[in-house]
C-alpha cells in the first residue's frame, strides 16, 4: 500500500507493486483535489485602484511655491470593499478595512511650456504626516511629450477616518508662468495585512 505525504500525496515503498502508471496517475489525482481545495480558500486581497480624469490646473501664479490636491473622480477597480463609493470628485481617499496599506500614485507630468517651471513635485500624506515626496528639477521640455512622477508608501490605516491624499507642487523662478495643468493621476493600494 503506498505512503502518503503530510498533504496526501500518494508516493510507492518498495513493497509496493510495480505499476508506474498507477502510481504517476494517484499522485495526479491527489495533486488535482489538493490544488482545487487550496484554490477554494483564497480570497482576493483588498485593493482599490482610482484615475482622475478631469483636468486640475494651478492658476495663473501669484507665489513661487503652489500645492494643490489632486481629486480622483474615476473607480477603476475595487476590491474586498476596499474602498466606499465616491460621492464626486474626492481629493481624501479613506480605505475601508483597517490594516497597513501600500499605496502607490502617479503624475503625468504634461510639457512644460515654459523655462520658468524650475521643479514640480508629488507627495503622499495621511491625515497626521507626509509619507513621502518625491521632486524633479528638470520638467519635460516640450518635445518630449510627459513624464510621470510616482510616489509610493505604506502606512497603518484605522479603516474610518484616516484617508490618503495627493498633492502636487509646483515651483518657479519667475511669475510669468501662467496657468499649468495636470491631465491624469493614479492611486493603487493594497491592503497587506488582515486587520
Amino acid at each position: 500500500m503506498p505512503a502518503t505525504t503530510p498533504r496526501g500525496y500518494p508516493y510507492s515503498i518498495p513493497s509496493d507493486p510495480a505499476d508506474v502508471p498507477q502510481a504517476i496517475e494517484d499522485l495526479a489525482r491527489a495533486i488535482d483535489l489538493d490544488v482545487d481545495a487550496v484554490a477554494d480558500t483564497i480570497t482576493a486581497r483588498p485593493m482599490f485602484r482610482l484615475t482622475g480624469t478631469t483636468p486640475i490646473s494651478f492658476p495663473l501664479m501669484v507665489a513661487p511655491i503652489e500645492d494643490l490636491p489632486m481629486f480622483f473622480d474615476q473607480v477603476d477597480a475595487n476590491v474586498g470593499g476596499a474602498l466606499a463609493p465616491l460621492s464626486g470628485p474626492t481629493r481624501q481617499i479613506v480605505p475601508a478595512l483597517p490594516g497597513f496599506w501600500w499605496v502607490q500614485c502617479t503624475i503625468t507630468i504634461p510639457r512644460a511650456g515654459s523655462t520658468n517651471l524650475d521643479a514640480i513635485g508629488a507627495s503622499l500624506q495621511t491625515p497626521t504626516e507626509t509619507l513621502v515626496r518625491h521632486n524633479t528639477h528638470i520638467p519635460p521640455p516640450a518635445s518630449d511629450g510627459s513624464n510621470n512622477l510616482v510616489v509610493s508608501s505604506g502606512v497603518f490605516m484605522n479603516g474610518t477616518t484616516d484617508y490618503f491624499e495627493l498633492i502636487a507642487s509646483i515651483n518657479r523662478t519667475a511669475l510669468t508662468l501662467g496657468s499649468y495643468t495636470i491631465n491624469r493621476r493614479y492611486m493603487l493600494a493594497f491592503r497587506m495585512t488582515e486587520s
